[in-house]
């Protein structure tokens, strides 16, 4: 046996980064950037900004989602959609587009966005689950309703009827609306909301 020398006691079990991570709820969260870079992608065919989010409130504060955008591709179209993607964050953060000129801008700049659960294969080809963001929430779409809060695909509980689905989807939107809507007395502002 070997001593190790190290006090675990302050430490957050949610930073073990292993695997696919924390799986959360399907819903709209407020994040932050808290690391990210420029780098090539694994097949050498453009540049992608890979970055980890937190999320900043809330039951689920603390846990990780990791993300990737295309910045520039050979292909025109995963170009096109990374650098909308990139246009998005910058909406949502607040800087916006127009002003993004380096991707250390985005770093502690909280934005809201929308996360799923995606599945993927492991190194082993074991279906695994981790979190993404699947829209950054702006000016231009933050009247839409989040995403349904339905279980992830491995979930043992069985499916609502319709009936209640449409009742926990009215429920839920009621609930978005009065998270995102400013209250009496300066609630907080969305993060495009915000003036110099």
């Amino acid at each position: 046996m070997a001593q190790l020398n190290v006090s675990l006691a302050d430490v957050n079990e949610k930073d073990a980064e292993g695997g696919g991570g924390v799986i959360i709820p399907r819903d709209r969260y407020l994040l932050n950037i808290v690391e990210g870079e420029v780098k090539r992608n694994s097949k050498n065919t453009g540049d992608l900004f890979e970055f980890k989010t937190e999320v900043v409130e809330g039951e689920y504060a603390g846990v990780k989602v990791f993300g990737n955008i295309n910045v520039t591709h050979q292909t025109l179209t995963a170009q096109k959609i990374g650098q909308a993607q990139l246009a998005a964050l910058a909406e949502a953060t607040g800087i916006g587009k127009a002003n993004l000129t380096d991707t250390d801008q985005l770093l502690f700049q909280p934005f809201y966005a929308d996360l799923d659960v995606e599945t993927y294969k492991d190194r082993n080809q074991n279906d695994k689950e981790r979190m993404v963001i699947k829209k950054y929430i702006h000016g231009g779409n933050a009247n839409e309703p989040p995403p349904s809060k339905a279980p992830a695909a491995n979930d043992n509980v069985k499916a609502s009827t319709a009936a209640n689905d449409n009742v926990k989807q009215t429920q839920a939107t009621a609930t978005q609306a009065q998270k995102t809507a400013p209250a009496a007395g300066g609630a907080r502002q969305m993060p495009w909301q915000r003036t110099a």
